[in-house]
């Protein structure tokens, strides 16, 4: 390591010297010597899974240290890259769906990021995760896009608030996409323009950024020439911190996959519309994360002010959290002033300060008709205290919980708690022991349309129990699930508990439906089942209302 270099975990530094693409022989030596020092082969997974960059990273080190790879680590490193190939596979016809059906309503409209990203910077689309789906089309076809997708079965999730005109006007205004939800997985993001604030640097609308057409299987696929694209991912990057390594090896790529011609077209568009320092930043990090990148002429050193606050504030968040950087463990005023200070203009920090005061969240929190509608910005600071107390009270929860529960692998259930119980209630645990492992298993290898529809077929006998015994069978239920979550040493996500929860309830011809919502959090999507009877949630119900719901089964 040079002097004054970061020193890294070996960990991380593996990761980072397996995210260069092209590779070269120099860099096959180093992933070689990195890989024979001591490995903590779990947290180094955990990086790989935050980032989102399992294919690339496994198919690096698969090239140049096969040999150095536990099996187990190994193993899901492969299952985890198999399974993003065959979304990219079943996402690339969902594209040319979609670009047939805008075609056909005569849409105008662009595709960025995704798959043409991954097929523009690898020439590979199944070496970058598919991640969703971001469609740009015109302010004035925003609603007959809308119409589209809803007639192929999404759901708006985001903003999750009704938008009546006035609301609607200031969501225009001030924010940047639609967010729809497909009970199949898919989530599309339906921009107007690429970035909330219209005035941050290199943001544009339709009519503005240009188009190349890419080859998807038997049709061409409108999308952002390579120039636009790279200028985007660079403020885009900046704006987010660089949370996720994904984003930074796509400049790399990007910027070997170019032309001079085409750098320099970048650099000289960077410096018109005043992105000079967000382009600089991130080639300047991939320099110094990823190894020697192209510098195009005429772009910015590092003692810039605006190159080395992008730099330093960038660095501090990807290393944060043992190198998983989570955007609400950093505190929302670091992240106001990193925008705050993207760009001077003071239209542009105007427009930023009337964001703050009108967020879609408070229109929820308070539903004021369109005639009191400046009020949410008396409100929206008292909403700010109460969201930040309530996410906070969460945390310490949370934490709370996974103390209590903390014990060592495979601790059995005390002989005297055993004792305590009767038999129906030991064969009641074993029958949800034997659901939750069954659907934990059926959830890798089987459909979620094949799962679903066996909850779809009739349940031949009809309920006759009586409501008080029906409310005792939910309760022993709720806890036999709870049991054997807390005394088995496996982990059962929502999905399996509710698929549980809902065939145990229907061998007792109890009827519930199954509910899958999601809900965005700063830049991941969270999705979540729950099962309920009537009124009451018997699994899932702790953050069912933060949740959007998609679809519900039967």
């Amino acid at each position: 390591m040079k002097p004054g270099e970061t020193a890294y975990s070996p960990e991380f530094d593996l990761v980072l010297a397996c995210l260069r693409w092209p590779q070269e022989p120099a860099d096959g030596e180093r992933i070689r010597l990195l890989a024979r020092q001591p490995i903590r082969w779990s947290q180094l997974l955990q990086i790989v899974d935050h980032h989102k960059v399992a294919p690339l990273f496994l198919r690096n080190l698969e090239t140049f240290a096969d040999g150095y790879i536990p099996d187990e680590p190994a193993a899901a490193l492969r299952a985890s890259t198999a399974a993003n190939a065959n979304t990219c596979i079943r996402r690339s016809g969902h594209l040319g769906t979609l670009n047939r059906l805008f075609r056909a309503q005569q849409i105008d409209f662009r595709i960025f990021k995704g798959i043409p990203l991954a097929v523009t910077a690898f020439q590979d689309s199944t070496l970058r995760d598919a991640g969703d789906i971001d469609l740009l089309v015109a302010e004035k076809d925003l609603f007959s896009a809308g119409e589209i997708l809803r007639a192929e079965g999404y759901v708006r999730f985001e903003p999750q608030a009704r938008l009546t005109p006035r609301r609607l006007r200031s969501y225009i205004a001030h924010q940047k996409d639609f967010s729809y939800g497909h009970p199949a997985g898919v989530v599309i993001d339906l921009h107007w323009r690429f970035f909330r604030n219209p005035w941050l640097p290199a943001n544009a609308m339709l009519e503005e950024v240009g188009v190349d057409w890419l080859d998807l299987g038997s049709e061409p696929i409108p999308t952002l020439p390579a120039s636009r694209l790279l200028l985007y991912l660079c403020v885009h990057g900046a704006l987010d911190g660089w949370l996720r390594l994904k984003w930074l090896a796509d400049i790399g790529a990007l910027l070997h996959r170019l032309t001079a011609e085409q750098l320099a077209s970048t650099t000289a568009a960077a410096s018109e519309q005043q992105a000079l320092p967000q382009l600089s930043a991130a080639i300047l990090l991939c320099q110094d994360l990823l190894g020697p990148q192209p510098m195009p002429a005429g772009c910015l050193d590092r003692s810039d002010p605006g190159v080395a606050r992008i730099m330093r504030f960038s660095k501090r968040c990807m290393t944060s959290n043992q190198y998983r950087p989570v955007r609400e463990r950093i505190p929302s005023t670091q992240w106001f002033l990193n925008e705050f200070r993207l760009h001077t203009a003071p239209r542009y920090r105007m427009d930023l300060l009337e964001r703050s005061l009108f967020r879609p969240r408070v229109w929820q929190k308070f539903n004021l008709p369109d005639t009191l509608f400046p009020l949410y910005a008396l409100l929206s600071p008292f909403e700010w205290l109460s969201f930040h107390f309530r996410h906070r009270l969460t945390i310490l929860k949370q934490a709370a919980r996974s103390r209590r529960t903390r014990r060592k692998p495979w601790t059995p259930i005390p002989l005297r708690r055993l004792r305590q119980r009767g038999p129906r209630d030991i064969a009641l645990a074993i029958e949800a022991g034997c659901m939750l492992s069954f659907f934990r298993i059926a959830l890798n290898f089987l459909p979620v349309q094949k799962l679903t529809a066996w909850m779809g077929s009739p349940n031949k006998k009809p309920s006759s129990i009586s409501h008080e015994r029906s409310a005792q069978t939910l309760r022993r239920i709720e806890w036999s699930i709870d049991a054997v979550i807390r005394h088995v040493p496996l982990t059962f996500v929502c999905f399996p508990q509710s698929l549980a929860a809902y065939f145990m309830l229907r061998r007792r011809h109890i009827a519930s439906r199954l509910y899958y919502g999601v809900m965005r959090e700063a830049d991941q999507l969270k999705a979540h089942t729950w099962v309920k009877v009537g009124e009451r949630t018997v699994v899932g119900g702790e953050v069912e209302p933060d949740f959007t719901v998609l679809a519900t089964f039967p």
